[in-house]
């Protein structure tokens, strides 16, 4: 742990001494305040602001020399140390300053910079927490948590922590920036364009990006009140040398407006892609899924060449976007029953996300997925004893593989009716064996095909289908982000009969 080595007081008293006898304004400081404790910090403020940070380091101790038990000096050294990039420092000089007043939010939120600046997520967040509520008009405090929970990708959180900094300092560019991009992706398109006119106005450059992006909010929302032909026609004057191509535009527009619930205006443009691309098995199933069609299960043509096609940016979109994690999920959930397993089934293994959580388990893993993109990602991550492409059921229905798990990870997602399959499933495995699967939750019972053609399931539909098997355990979790918003889901663990 480090530690911070103040000068003896009697060099402190010399350096007094010599800046009383070279420094007449020094001298009338210390009998301004009648101590010379005061007359260094307001010096070491002097060598901060004009950027000699080590003299301003030097000046905060020897201050603190005299009086260690001043928690305001001790954020002062914590900060200097903070600009000269000494971090490890700062951390020790601020907790010095809360351990001695841990009631003052200046601190805390000093607190909060340095442990950012260390990667040390967890605490800057509850210094900031902290911060606030000590001082609930600290504009800077709400904004740094918002910045924070930005990166976490917690936006619900973070666009109400920005909006507070707003309120309490209308005039921070940076903040109304935060709010153009917390704003696009929560769907308030109209929220986008205006909080980046307002940072523009105050000053704050826009960069091409976020030109781009009040550009597809403005051409958005004209779409969603109604004229989706007119808003593209408008696009090149809104976007000028910023624009993108149309049909890029198009397919985010489709995608971003079936998200967020705008369904009219995702079905017109939906149509007018199709009309491109008849035969394209993807643009006509989602365009069935956001007019929400009477559908079963995804054609295995829209699954076959949607991961094709996706294959390649499919782990940082799914991983990093959408926050994605149900195969550590599923593992943490299976761990408590079973040490290991003889024989383990990825079903729908895609890029092999879970192969690193399987393979503890037992060294036996196979891997089945539709898409042969998939497929050739999963065998450069490894871990797979077999890769298969297949249809899932029609895989289980074919296999004289016997399986003691099966591992069913945002597969189930592309079935409505589970009940071929959930059979076809027991009907390779052994007795007693497991199978973990998740699905995302229908608000109703049955199951239902949602926009963003996944399809959603409700747990007595599970336990009414799944008659070969006993559920063990069913934990509710989210399972990813869908328009900046979490996506309630399901992981379940169930056993063979």
């Amino acid at each position: 742990m480090t530690t911070i080595q103040l000068p003896d007081v009697s060099v402190t008293m010399t350096l007094v001494a010599n800046l009383q006898a070279s420094l007449p304004d020094f001298g009338h400081l210390v009998d301004q305040f009648g101590h010379p404790g005061p007359a260094l910090r307001q010096l070491g403020l002097v060598h901060w602001e004009n950027g000699r940070f080590d003299t301003a380091a030097r000046t905060f101790a020897a201050a603190l020399s005299l009086n260690p038990k001043d928690p305001d000096l001790w954020r002062d050294l914590a900060s200097v140390y903070s600009a000269s990039d000494r971090d490890e420092l700062a951390l020790a000089a601020v907790r010095e300053s809360l351990e001695i007043d841990p009631g003052n939010a200046q601190s805390w939120q000093t607190l909060a910079g340095v442990s950012d600046r260390l990667d040390d997520m967890e605490t800057t967040e509850d210094a900031y927490r902290r911060a606030i509520a000590l001082n609930s008009k600290a504009a800077a405090a709400h904004l740094g948590l918002g910045l924070l929970l930005f990166r976490k990708k917690r936006y619900e959180e973070a666009l109400g922590a920005v909006r507070a900094s707003v309120e309490f300092d209308p005039v921070n560019g940076l903040a109304h920036f935060a709010l153009g991009h917390l704003f696009f992706i929560m769907s308030d398109f109209t929220g986008c364009a205006n909080a980046f006119d307002e940072a523009a106005r105050l000053t704050f450059e826009l960069d091409p990006l976020s030109r781009q992006k009040r550009a597809r909010a403005l051409t958005f929302q004209a779409m969603i009140e109604g004229g989706v032909q007119e808003a593209l026609q408008n696009y090149s004057d809104i976007a000028g040398e910023d624009r993108e191509d149309l049909a890029i535009i198009m397919r985010d527009a489709f995608s971003v407006l079936s998200a967020s619930g705008h369904l009219d205006a995702a079905a017109e443009i939906g149509r007018m892609r199709l009309a491109e691309k008849p035969d394209d098995p993807v643009r006509r199933y989602l365009l069935d899924a956001v007019l929400g069609r009477s559908i079963t299960a995804t054609p295995t043509e829209y699954i076959e060449s949607y991961f094709d096609q996706f294959a390649p940016q499919f782990d940082s979109k799914l991983l990093g976007t959408l926050q994605y994690n149900a195969p550590a999920q599923m593992a943490k959930l299976l761990a408590p029953y079973r040490a290991g397993f003889k024989s383990m089934l990825d079903l729908g293994c895609g890029t092999g996300l879970a192969a690193e959580e399987l393979l503890p388990f037992g060294p036996t893993l196979i891997g089945v997925d539709i898409s042969s993109g998939m497929l050739a990602e999963a065998a450069r991550r490894g871990g797979y004893a077999e890769l298969v492409k297949s249809e899932a059921v029609a895989y289980l229905e074919t296999t004289s593989n016997r399986f003691d798990l099966i591992f069913a990870a945002d597969s189930l997602i592309y079935f409505g009716d589970l009940g071929p399959l959930l059979r076809a499933a027991a009907g390779t495995m052994v007795q007693g064996g497991l199978l973990a699967l998740s699905i995302e939750v229908a608000g109703q019972t049955g199951f239902k095909l949602q926009p963003s053609g996944r399809f959603a399931h409700s747990l007595d539909y599970i336990e009414a289908t799944a008659t070969d098997f006993v559920i063990l355990e069913a934990v509710e979790s989210d399972i990813r982000l869908e328009a900046g918003r979490p996506v309630p889901g399901l992981y379940i663990l169930l056993e063979k009969r």
